[in-house]
């Protein structure tokens, strides 16, 4: 009777550690399914952070600026938001509904007077201002009027040649002097049960560090593009040596050298000039000479002739004009002489005058290729 008694159920003791472990089951399922659920909401942010990252440089890469914040939650930019706000989901093609829970900040530096020290990333301009020989005689800086992706990296120069300022977008960073790092933008997304925390919460330009870890009230996840770190991404240092340096610097050296030219031809000019003057003077000394030696002959005569009519009392004389007839001679050959370097020289300034007019033209077509091949890689911009 006991053994049928015992065969049709669980004791009380056997129930109780069935419940127990049935509870401790459903304890460790709940933890498990709580931290995976955790999990799966963090990668989703990381997700969408990043996407929102890679949309931001494509949008930098086609439009040679970062877009402005969007101040509603329309997803679209609107420039006159300043420098924080939603992220323009819209505008930059990043079709999440919840980009919209995403906080923006660019940073935005103007330069309003000046368009070569403007560092506002939210607005393409004219900034980089290359070597140009314009109508003057030397090379300036000169505005060539286009607007592309090397005019953003100049802004990424001046921003990162600018003081540390709070009054524009920054991630807070302790370990540096000022406190503060300046970015090129930053995004920051709030925890889905949680509202955003920290720097965030305050609604001014700073972001928190993204290696900010989690802690009781703060539960943002941040991304941070470094000015430096947008540099290398546009590869902005390789674009601005070759199309910004390199090609208008030798385009301003060319012109110079078809500057130079011209001012050697005037140089060649004046010293023809004065080979002719010298081939003058050289040909007047010959004649001078020839003249010379027919007085010192004519002398001669006269005096040989007083001799015989003096017997010989004038005779010194016949000695002296002969002296002054060899000395003519001397000045005449002398006069030949230099005549003959003086004919050369004028040849040679004549040929060297008349050689400088290819090259001169040469130059000037080159010149202005080469101005053109600069100015056409300033439009090009990056790519």
């Amino acid at each position: 009777m006991n053994l049928r008694r015992r065969s049709r159920g669980f004791s009380l003791v056997e129930l109780s550690a069935v419940l127990i472990a049935l509870g401790l089951v459903s304890v460790l399922l709940a933890r498990f399914l709580g931290t995976a659920q955790e999990q799966q909401r963090e990668e989703i942010g990381r997700d969408l952070l990043q996407r929102a990252d890679d949309a931001l440089l494509a949008f930098a890469m086609v439009h040679s600026r970062l877009p402005c914040p969007d101040s509603g939650i329309d997803g679209n930019e609107d420039c006159s938001a300043g420098q924080v706000g939603r992220l323009p989901w819209r505008t930059i093609g990043l079709p999440d509904a919840r980009a919209r829970l995403v906080r923006y900040g660019v940073l935005r530096r103007p330069d309003l007077a000046t368009a070569r020290f403007d560092a506002d990333l939210g607005t393409i301009r004219d900034r980089f201002h290359p070597l140009v020989v314009v109508s003057s005689d030397t090379a300036t800086l000169w505005p060539i009027g286009n607007s592309n992706g090397l005019d953003m990296c100049w802004a990424l120069r001046n921003a990162l040649e600018a003081d540390d300022d709070p009054a524009f977008v920054h991630v807070v960073s302790p370990s540096t002097a000022s406190g503060i790092t300046h970015v090129a933008y930053a995004v920051a997304l709030p925890r889905a049960d949680h509202g955003f925390g920290g720097e965030q919460a305050a609604g001014g330009v700073a972001f928190d560090a993204p290696r900010r870890g989690t802690e009781a009230g703060y539960h943002d996840r941040v991304l941070a593009v470094g000015l430096d770190q947008l540099w290398a991404r546009m590869h902005c240092g390789d674009n601005i040596a070759a199309a910004g340096f390199a090609h208008f610097n030798s385009a301003a050296t060319i012109a110079l050298m078809h500057k130079s030219m011209l001012d050697y031809k005037k140089e060649l000019e004046v010293a023809l000039k004065m080979a002719e003057a010298n081939t003058l003077n050289a040909g007047a000394a010959v004649a001078g000479g020839v003249a010379g030696v027919a007085d010192a002959a004519g002398g001669v005569a006269d005096t040989v002739s007083e001799g015989l009519a003096s017997t010989g009392v004038v005779g010194y004389r016949v000695a002296i004009a002969a002296v002054a007839t060899a000395a003519a001679v001397g000045v005449t050959i002398t006069a030949g002489v230099m005549l003959g370097y003086a004919i050369s020289a004028e040849d040679s300034a004549r040929q060297a005058y008349a050689d400088i007019d290819p090259q001169i033209d040469a130059a000037e077509q080159l010149s202005t290729e080469s101005r053109a091949n600069a100015e056409e890689a300033d439009a090009l911009g990056l790519y």
